[in-house]
């Protein structure tokens, strides 16, 4: 064992490493907070942190219910366990990032927000006419937005794991993160209005993401609204997302390596990050999903003659909750759902009572504020399986009535289901699948990649403001991103026109269920690992 030996006289202090010395000063307790007069065995003086605003603290509790850590945790693609979160993920990948723009005296100061720890770092400032100018905001004296939340997808996240199809997931992940960010916001005293259709290359020089095979894909502008003061309303925070605030520690993004740059470049023909698409904007509010204007068809019969409207000998099904969905505890509880909601990995093989299922789908009629008021919409079809007072079949949703309109089939069987679902077992004892669908072909004709977009952020609106509704009435349910088109279109009947762009499963959630899809690279698309490696 080798000795040191110093000399008579040399003080220790000199030859100790200047950066062991910061790492330890830096840990060392303290009962006082440094002043401007304490300095650091380096000789540093310790820089003050600069005062947050309240408003700033409010939208920080606004993040972390909307897309924080809760409790308990998720096994991931990569077999990793990880904490789980208050949006749900294909694959728990979560192939998105999250840009904050907080209003400060003259500039909007960007942080980037990142959920593991709820650390919000300052990388950045941009000017206010700037920002007003990316979103076409109005000029003085109106209110300019507390903050501007920027969802920024990072496809390589997902396309490693589901390869092009994975550039839809940063679509449908992204879009529940945002939407539960609104609702977040709305509970807070904020009035939320989401942006679709902005230039998104623009977005990316003004956020600093040029170059880092990054795609801005939804800006949400939160302003307090005069009625309610966003400091006392969100009173109510999630206990997993403390916010801690990092200023100047000159940390980096992530840059993007050879296999990213190439999966970036490869979404070029179908991403709207890649080619504009000059879509006015149309203000307002609206639902997420497309109200049905008239009771639709049936479906031909199995020999394929045309069938008649009310085959399934049952009239139109009006729902519970039609009266009662905007007092029926959602709002004001949002931060229980929140922090509640959870993934069902399974489901028991017993029937859903028809009330809890109707106020399940009264939270699609709630509606929220964009700049796509007139964007496409997916519809709604239900599989019902086992629900109470409701013979199981394919139905018609629209959210105008708060009714199902009978169309045809008998629910299918557990194996035609599990097989719909590419052998998903999760769904077997399933009571009943939710649908969005809409006629791809001729949408992407007509409105091009604009409405690709637009029509997957809807569609995840849809489902998150599902999931939050299934928790309100002790329901599980889970999103499905991998599915047989085909198979699926037959068991609710649509036609050869149109597509099905989400499926979610329902029942009476099995809480001792094992959600083994999650284990095999790619399971929940029929893909062997070997096609990922």
């Amino acid at each position: 064992m080798s000795t040191v030996e110093t000399r008579s006289g040399t003080d220790v202090n000199e030859r100790l490493d200047p950066l062991l010395a910061r790492f330890w000063d830096e840990t060392r307790l303290r009962a006082e907070p440094l002043t401007a007069g304490d300095t650091a065995v380096t000789g540093t003086v310790q820089a003050a942190l600069p005062e947050i605003p309240s408003s700033w603290i409010a939208v920080s509790k606004v993040l972390g219910l909307g897309y924080g850590e809760r409790a308990g945790a998720v096994i991931t693609k990569g077999r990793t366990l990880m904490r789980a979160r208050t949006t749900p993920s294909a694959g728990a990948l979560y192939p998105f990032e999250l840009l904050v723009a907080f209003r400060g005296a003259t500039t909007y100061e960007l942080y980037e927000y990142e959920v593991a720890g709820c650390c919000l770092r300052q990388i950045g400032a941009v000017e206010q006419g700037v920002l007003a100018g990316l979103l076409a905001l109005p000029e003085a004296p109106a209110p300019q937005p507390d903050a501007v939340v920027a969802l920024v997808g990072r496809p390589w996240t997902s396309m490693r794991k589901y390869g092009r199809r994975g550039y839809l997931y940063t679509h449908l992940d992204g879009a529940h993160a945002a939407t539960n960010i609104t609702m977040a916001a709305e509970s807070a005293g904020f009035r939320p209005v989401t942006y679709l259709r902005f230039d998104r290359d623009t977005a990316a020089e003004v956020l600093g993401l040029t170059g880092l095979c990054r795609e801005p894909q939804a800006l949400i502008t939160l302003t307090a609204t005069p009625t309610a003061d966003p400091v006392e309303s969100s009173a109510v925070a999630n206990p997993f997302a403390v916010p801690i605030w990092r200023h100047g520690d000159g940390t980096r993004r992530e840059e993007p390596g050879t296999a990213e740059q190439e999966a970036w470049h490869s979404v070029r023909s179908i991403s709207t990050f890649h080619r504009q698409d000059d879509t006015p904007r149309r203000y307002g509010s609206s639902r997420t999903v497309a109200a049905i204007p008239q009771a639709p068809a049936a479906a031909p019969d199995a020999h394929g003659a045309p069938g008649t409207p009310g085959e399934s000998g049952t009239a139109a099904i009006r729902l519970a909750g039609a009266d009662g969905f905007r007092s029926d505890g959602h709002r004001a509880a949002f931060a229980h759902l929140a922090l509640t909601r959870a993934s069902a990995k399974g489901f028991l093989p017993t029937s859903l009572g028809e009330e809890a299922f109707g106020h399940v789908l009264a939270e699609l009629r709630q509606e929220a504020g964009t700049d796509s008021a007139d964007g496409p919409r997916a519809g709604l079809r239900v599989l019902v399986r086992s629900v109470e007072g409701i013979a199981p079949g394919s139905y018609a949703y629209t959210p105008d009535r708060h009714v199902l309109y009978p169309l045809h089939g008998d629910g299918g069987t557990e194996e035609a289901v599990v097989a719909s679902c590419m052998n998903q077992d999760v769904v077997r004892s399933a009571a009943l699948l939710l649908v969005l669908h809409a006629p791809m072909g001729p949408l992407l004709g007509t409105r091009g990649r604009q409405a690709l977009a637009e029509l997957h952020h809807h569609a995840a609106s849809a489902a998150q403001r599902l999931c939050l509704a299934a928790a309100g009435q002790s329901v599980g349910i889970t999103c499905l991103g991998g599915f047989d088109t085909d198979l699926v279109s037959r068991l609710v009947g649509l036609d050869g026109h149109e597509e099905v762009i989400y499926v979610l499963a329902c029942g009476r959630p099995d809480e001792t269920a094992v959600k083994w899809d999650r284990a095999p690279i790619a399971y929940s698309h029929g893909l062997s690992p070997a096609l990922h490696s």
